[in-house]
């Protein structure tokens, strides 16, 4: 059921009409309920003292980060889909999340309870560029990256990986400092604040932006590589700049929220029954579905079982698994 011209704009519109409502109803729920309409005064510089700082400085920058991580996470799950040629692959496939994991737990037995915001995402996204170079190396070959080859290296490294950061949390003597680290491993986004939104929108729209600019690459690697190499692409040098842009944008995202499964893989299959395979119109509508999606789920973990909250990791595990499953039931891939 690909969608004409027209309503392809009406699905884009409703798309972010849904997103800007899942949002200003998330600025407003939480442990101090908030009308609308004082969740509107306070973004536009009200002076009601108790909303404004619950809304711009706790609530805001949350809602933002759940957007971004969002939405980037599904244009990176859709773009390496094309670049591996493989229904099932998501940004964490190079082996991006697992070796973030290994330098959070590097950084609880470092520092113990002690372990810092700060130190644990940079340990994180070094440790997960790292994971990605070891996989990019014993993937290549004669400067091609096959996409198998690509695959079966970040599953082994995954594998590796894993294993290490249950050795490395063994070690760690605070039971505190295992803790945060593993609910960070859940996903999450409840320290979201201002200053590492700022870097982390700094370092990855930039690369979001360029891998939508680039869909015309991933529409001829769809086709094949014989084919690609036919239309005038480069096959080896595009694949190589997609994996590494795909990289840069994963590895930032793990740093600054976890690991958060399932977006980058169910919104991209979603969406393609009405946008098709065309990525100059697909790649935009998982900018903007994945974003809503992960705004609604970050609301649920944070208010489901109030005053505890979930990581927002569980509950996109636990709402994908299955609507992945009924997906994967009404497709034909293979």
């Amino acid at each position: 059921m690909r969608l004409g011209t027209a309503a392809y704009v009406g699905l884009m519109a409703a798309g972010a009409g849904a997103l800007l409502l899942a949002a200003v109803f998330a600025l407003g729920v939480g442990a101090a309920e908030l009308p609308a309409g004082r969740v509107l005064d306070a973004l536009l510089g009200g002076a009601d003292a108790v909303a404004r700082p619950i809304v711009v400085e706790l609530r805001l920058p949350r809602v933002l980060g759940a957007a971004l991580v969002g939405g980037a996470l599904a244009v990176t799950g859709a773009v390496l889909q094309a670049v591996l040629r493989n229904p099932l692959a998501d940004p964490y496939v190079l082996g991006i999340s697992s070796g973030a994991s290994v330098g959070a737990a590097l950084a609880a037995l470092w520092a113990g309870a002690a372990v810092g915001l700060l130190l644990r995402s940079g340990l994180a996204f070094a440790a997960a560029l790292i994971s990605v170079g070891v996989v990019y190396r014993v993937a290549q070959v004669q400067g091609r990256l096959p996409p198998v080859r690509l695959i079966l290296a970040g599953v082994a490294l995954s594998a590796f990986a894993t294993a290490l950061t249950g050795f490395l949390l063994f070690m760690v003597p605070e039971a505190t400092a295992v803790r945060g680290v593993v609910f960070w491993l859940m996903g999450g986004l409840a320290g979201v604040r201002w200053d590492g939104l700022a870097w982390t929108a700094a370092w990855v729209l930039p690369f979001v932006a360029v891998m939508i600019g680039t869909a015309r690459w991933q529409n001829l690697l769809l086709l094949g590589d014989e084919a690609a190499l036919a239309l005038g692409l480069d096959v080896a040098r595009a694949r190589r700049a997609l994996v590494l842009l795909a990289a840069l944008t994963a590895g930032a995202l793990v740093a600054f929220a976890g690991a958060i499964g399932f977006v980058g893989l169910v919104v991209p299959h979603a969406l393609r029954p009405f946008t098709g395979p065309e990525h100059r119109r697909l790649l935009p509508a998982t900018l903007v579905f994945g974003a809503l999606l992960l705004v609604v789920m970050d609301t649920g973990a944070r208010t489901l079982m109030a005053p505890e909250e979930l990581p927002v990791g569980i509950l996109t595990g636990l709402l994908g698994g299955p609507f992945f499953l009924v997906l994967l039931r009404g497709q034909r891939w293979g």
